[in-house]
């Protein structure tokens, strides 16, 4: 089906008013589809528009170009060329590595013989035996690397380089797998996947990503002031942030599971911006320090506290696989002491105590099934988490987002699901006003349930709303087995 345009959108790429468009569509009687235009209605319209170079579309095909879906990657598929060009510089390291270790080795070798040579005219027989054995030995060993040593850069460089320069990961004993793409290191990759590996610390210098290679190659990308004993050097213990894969790799590390609590932890933050969206709307960006990153999981809350004791539990508002930038959605409340701040003399370059994270509504990340987020006012902060991970991992079937009365049309948090919407060709977005009945959002629900043998819902928004919409879908056999609720007052 060809992308469709809203009347407003189409407008802005006339550059025409959206009374002028609607007036030619009802002169030419040009087919529309729920109000909609297709590209090729527009330039039937207005054939003088010169549409590839409208800079709304070249934003959207950036986009697009820039998002490249995870079931798109096929083998054709090449990284960017800052990708390859590091991957190539590690290359050409451990080929230069290797040289020298042979070279030495080599001489090594060779000093060995010269002594053993020299010991071959020893008087006593056995010895002299002996020493034959053991030339013979190393002289096998030394012709194996100087073939060995005799294969040159150039040789190398005729080898052809892989299509892709990602390599697949597999965690024991869970058994989970993920991609590792680029220079990411292994902690990084998996908590883009979506797993929840533990770490404490973006400075690779707590030790708690501590991981166990079974088998396969990695090398590392960062040096770590974390010591690792002699013990575990031997038994094949790396820290997973600071080394990458460059085959396939299997690692034994600490997990924690979709239903296992995640500790409790207690971070001085710092509020790096606060931004207004609208009158009663804020964004707070919260960064934790590099030795202290939060674990948490999508669609879970904290308690912040500021200096002067204001404290309140907030939704996080940004995915897991970044611990260190949070984000917040603060909605302006009289009475309330941290919205007070906020909207009040702002909390920007302040520190704030994060206590937690808490709360049970998350992501079902193992589920392939279609994913459906409907949010309502403050409900929006703990849907946008889950959305933010369900992109990231990419495993559910399709996403569709319903919103109502979340946030101002062209706020940065409209502008952000619209751009999902343009640049994933597996995602939904559909605003809804303030106005939305729960009848006529029960008809959306029953239409995304139809045709699919499951759906998984999430719904957050306020008690009496949710109860309200809960009860009406009973009514009309939409059954809560999948739905997932959070009411957020």
């Amino acid at each position: 089906m060809p992308k469709l345009l809203s009347l407003a959108r189409a407008s802005r790429l006339a550059g025409v008013s959206r009374a002028e468009i609607q007036q030619r569509v009802r002169e030419q009687d040009v087919k529309t589809f729920e109000g909609k235009l297709s590209m090729e209605s527009l330039q039937e319209l207005y054939p003088h528009l010169e549409l590839e170079a409208d800079p709304i579309l070249d934003r959207m095909q950036q986009i697009k170009a820039d998002a490249r879906p995870k079931k798109r990657y096929s083998d054709g598929w090449l990284p960017d060329q800052d990708t390859l060009l590091n991957r190539l510089k590690e290359f050409h390291r451990t080929l230069v590595q290797a040289r020298s270790t042979l070279n030495t080795s080599e001489a090594m070798v060779k000093d060995a013989l010269d002594e053993l040579n020299r010991s071959a005219d020893a008087p006593e027989p056995q010895l002299r035996n002996s020493v034959a054995e053991s030339i013979g030995l190393l002289e096998r060993v030394l012709r194996r690397m100087q073939r060995a040593s005799t294969t040159t850069v150039t040789e190398i460089a005729r080898e052809p380089l892989p299509t892709k320069v990602s390599t697949q990961v597999h965690i024991l004993p869970s058994g989970h797998e993920f991609q590792l793409e680029g220079n990411d290191s292994i902690l990084e990759a998996g908590l883009k996947a979506g797993f929840y590996l533990d770490y404490g610390c973006t400075s690779h210098n707590c030790g708690k990503c501590k991981c166990r290679i079974v088998s396969g190659g990695v090398y590392k990308i960062q040096d770590h002031d974390y010591i690792l004993s002699a013990r575990e050097q031997e038994e094949g213990y790396i820290l997973a942030c600071c080394y990458t894969a460059d085959s396939v790799l299997v690692i034994e590390a600490s997990e924690a599971g979709g239903e296992e609590e995640l500790p409790q932890q207690e971070i001085r933050a710092i509020v790096r911006k606060l931004r207004r969206e609208g009158e009663t709307l804020a964004l707070l960006h919260v960064q934790t320090p590099r030795s202290h990153t939060l674990r948490f999981k999508a669609g879970q809350q904290v308690q912040v506290t500021t200096e002067d004791g204001s404290a309140a539990d907030l939704y996080i508002a940004s995915c897991p696989c970044d611990g260190r930038n949070l984000q917040f959605i603060v909605t302006q409340q009289a009475g309330d002491p941290l919205s007070d701040r906020v909207f009040g003399d702002g909390l920007a370059r302040q520190t704030v105590m994060l206590k937690g994270p808490t709360g049970r509504f998350v992501l079902k990340e193992e589920s392939t099934a279609a994913a459906l987020f409907l949010a309502k006012g403050k409900g929006f902060a703990p849907i946008k988490s889950l959305v933010e991970q369900a992109i990231s991992i990419d495993h559910a079937e399709g996403l569709h987002l319903i919103t109502l009365d979340c946030f101002p049309i062209r706020s940065s948090f409209d502008n952000l699901c619209r751009a999902w919407n343009d640049s994933l060709d597996n995602f939904l977005y559909t605003p809804q006003g303030a106005e939305a009945r729960v009848e006529d959002l029960i008809e959306q629900l029953a239409a995304a349930v139809s045709g699919t043998s499951t759906v998984d819902i999430y719904v957050a928004g306020p008690t009496d709303w949710l109860k309200t919409l809960t009860a009406a879908a009973e009514s009309k056999g939409l059954g809560p087995q999948h739905w997932h609720c959070q009411a957020v007052d």
